[in-house]
């Protein structure tokens, strides 16, 4: 049976609901602060204040005053000339209020003993008990359906652990054979036997370190007026007060600052990341180093290899020994054959460094200290220094080179200089071809003429 909303003060001092005197003002109250608290109200600031609001009026006694136009007011700060009429605000916020409180006590309350209900029409809410019996049947049938629930629901999740163990069981088996012959792939590929020890064998040693000195720009500033500047003949900054070329730029664009080193050709940096990923994948460590900051003694006790253009590698102008293949001065567009063989020419030329036709040289030299490697890796342009690489870390063309060499037959290790033609298409190397080779045998090794 529903109770009456107008609230009465007790003889006591205690509020209570007229006709309901089990349902005293707190036990209401507390119902309400417990709805309120659920998310659905807590997420609503506008529907918690009209809960709120009709409550303690009706607790009030003064339910009868709950009329579209007072909760426009007071709950929904509408002015004094909210007409309800034109403005539906208090009916639609109602709607969706019965529709709230409904779902609450379908859900987080529906074991509540006390029930705060609207009546159809009205804004006046009314209270009263939940029958024990209903309120136990409840609570039986919650707990009995959360046990099948969660009978149910552990049920699903053994099928899926079970499932998910299989596949994570066959996908683990997978990833292991995978990796297993990824393993024996690596494994043949650094065999001493393979296809690259025979050229790479002494960088390949585990008790040696392995440097690439690659070289870099010299730029000079004039801050003050905003300039960058580069002379292609100016890359030696140990005698620069002595060089005219330096003076020349010094008179027109100082005062300048300098020398800066903050740039790299884009095919020496694409060459450099693409050794590095060869020595990655042989298992062996390469430190690279640019030129202006590679001194001797930081490099000496290891194989170390010279990448890039010879003018802006300061090292290679100081290395002992004696190159059959040499760049020209200036701009080093041609290549001086210094021990011309039979069929050979003396000078191989390019007109210019942006030609279709580039050369390299690849040349292997002892290191400065027994059992180690010098190996130059020169060109005059970016796309010789992605040819280099590309002809030392391709499979093919490294076999050429053990046989063309003869690397194996002798079981001696065989040092060379050998000279490539590049064809070039828009600063790639596009075709790499053998012109000719010199052995190095016999001749004074690097390791002798640094004592």
């Amino acid at each position: 049976m529903k109770h009456s909303v107008p609230f009465q003060d007790r003889p006591d001092g205690h509020g209570a609901v007229s006709g309901s005197p089990e349902l005293p003002t707190e036990v209401v109250r507390a119902q309400l602060q417990k709805i309120l608290a659920s998310p659905a109200f807590a997420r609503s600031e506008r529907l918690s204040r009209f809960l709120r609001f009709a409550v303690e009026k009706a607790l009030q006694g003064e339910g009868a005053q709950l009329k579209e136009y007072l909760l426009g007011l007071e709950v929904f700060d509408r002015g004094p000339s909210y007409d309800p009429r034109i403005d539906p605000i208090v009916r639609v916020e109602a709607a969706r209020l019965r529709s709230r409180v409904k779902e609450y006590y379908q859900s987080e309350g529906q074991a509540d003993p006390i029930l705060i209900d609207f009546g159809k029409g009205s804004y006046a809410p009314i209270f009263h008990k939940r029958e024990q019996r209903r309120v136990e049947s409840i609570l039986a049938s919650s707990w009995t359906r959360h046990f099948q629930d969660w009978r149910i629901i552990a049920s699903v999740a053994s099928l899926v652990l079970l499932a998910v163990a299989l596949i994570w069981g066959a996908d683990l088996q997978r990833r292991n054979s995978r990796l297993q012959q990824q393993l024996d792939s690596a494994e043949k590929f650094r065999s001493p036997d393979r296809i690259f020890s025979p050229l790479w064998g002494s960088f390949f040693n585990a008790d040696g370190q392995n440097f690439v000195i690659f070289g870099s720009p010299m730029f000079f500033s004039n801050p003050g007026a905003g300039l960058f500047l580069r002379r292609s003949t100016l890359n030696d900054e140990t005698n620069l007060l002595n060089n005219s070329d330096f003076h020349t730029l010094q008179e027109r664009f100082g005062p300048l600052a300098g020398p800066h080193y903050d740039y790299a050709e884009m095919g020496d940096a694409i060459a450099l990341q693409r050794l590095t990923a060869f020595f990655g994948k042989v298992g062996c460590a390469l430190t690279a180093l640019p030129a202006h900051l590679a001194t001797w003694d930081s490099i000496k006790e290891g194989n170390i290899i010279f990448l890039g253009t010879p003018r802006m590698n300061h090292l290679l102008r100081k290395l002992p020994v004696q190159q059959d293949f040499e760049w020209g001065r200036g701009p080093e567009y041609y290549i001086e054959n210094r021990n011309p063989q039979p069929g050979e020419e003396k000078v191989y030329v390019t007109s210019s460094h942006r030609d279709a036709v580039t050369y390299a040289v690849i040349a292997s030299f002892p290191g400065l200290r027994p059992n180690r490697e010098i190996l130059l890796l020169t060109t005059h342009s970016s796309p010789g220094a992605l040819a280099a690489v590309e002809y030392l870390t391709r499979p093919e063309s490294v076999r050429t080179m053990t046989e063309k060499l003869q690397l194996i037959e002798s079981g001696k290790r065989k040092y060379f200089q050998m000279l490539l033609r590049v064809s070039v298409d828009n600063n790639i190397p596009v075709k790499i071809e053998y012109v000719t080779h010199h052995e190095v045998a016999g001749r004074q090794q690097a390791g002798d003429a640094r004592q």
